[in-house]
């Protein structure tokens, strides 16, 4: 089990725990399987129609552009959507507990999805990927290495678990990378090697002089 550290922009050090080659291969395998059933879904729905050679016959081009269309959208759409949709996820690292990131511990965008993507399509999927990751320190594939992106290990426990004590005002001003913010440090805080309190409260320090007022609540969280 490999571990990266990140130093966020609030001067903070935060620990993710890289997605292994087996759980990477699996939530891949689901994915995959997920485009063979859109695949199928496309090929009995032409295989229902009463003649469907004879309804395409001099309709080529269009239908030629048809098929490649489905193609693209199911080979490159599928991943781009989902990881945009679900915040760095498809429905097989979902199923795994998996999430890609940015190498800087950052959300993924939609530039860096279109490229680890595009190499997946073109380059990874020929045994490259899995090669890579399993010569490589950090279980990088060519996409990953190109689109600066890694594949973590999400912690069990759900998100906004952790925010139930916490006003609506504040749940509501907090952005998606604070909350993963304190997420990370709640379960790697007994990791981490300076003192715990000055981590604290430098925690504390940062929410509160961007939202006034929240020392308590976030306090609250920080020594969950």
């Amino acid at each position: 089990m490999q571990f990266v550290s990140i130093t966020t922009p609030e001067n903070i050090e935060v620990k993710f725990r890289l997605a292994g080659v087996g759980s990477r291969v699996v939530a891949a395998f689901i994915d995959y399987l997920i485009q063979g059933v859109v695949y199928l879904i496309f090929i009995l729905a032409l295989a229902g129609m009463n003649d469907p050679i004879e309804y395409f016959e001099g309709k080529n081009s269009y239908f030629l552009a048809i098929v490649l269309l489905i193609i693209v959208c199911v080979n490159y759409g599928y991943f781009i959507i989902s990881e945009m949709v679900m915040n760095g996820r498809t429905l097989g690292k979902k199923a795994l507990g998996l999430r890609t990131i940015r190498k800087n511990g950052q959300p993924m965008d939609i530039k860096h999805s279109l490229i680890r993507n595009l190499f997946r399509i073109f380059v990874d999927n020929y045994l490259v990927g899995i090669l890579m990751i399993f010569f490589r320190g950090d279980d990088a594939r060519l996409g990953d290495i190109l689109a600066s992106t890694m594949v973590i290990e999400e912690e069990k426990k759900e998100l906004y678990d952790y925010f139930d004590d916490l006003s609506e005002d504040i749940k509501n001003k907090l952005t998606e990378d604070e909350k993963q913010l304190l997420i990370t440090y709640i379960n790697e805080k007994d990791e981490v090697s300076i003192d715990k309190e000055v981590l604290q409260q430098k925690i504390v320090d940062y929410f509160t002089s961007k939202y006034n007022d929240v020392d308590e609540e976030i306090l609250s969280i920080v020594k969950k």
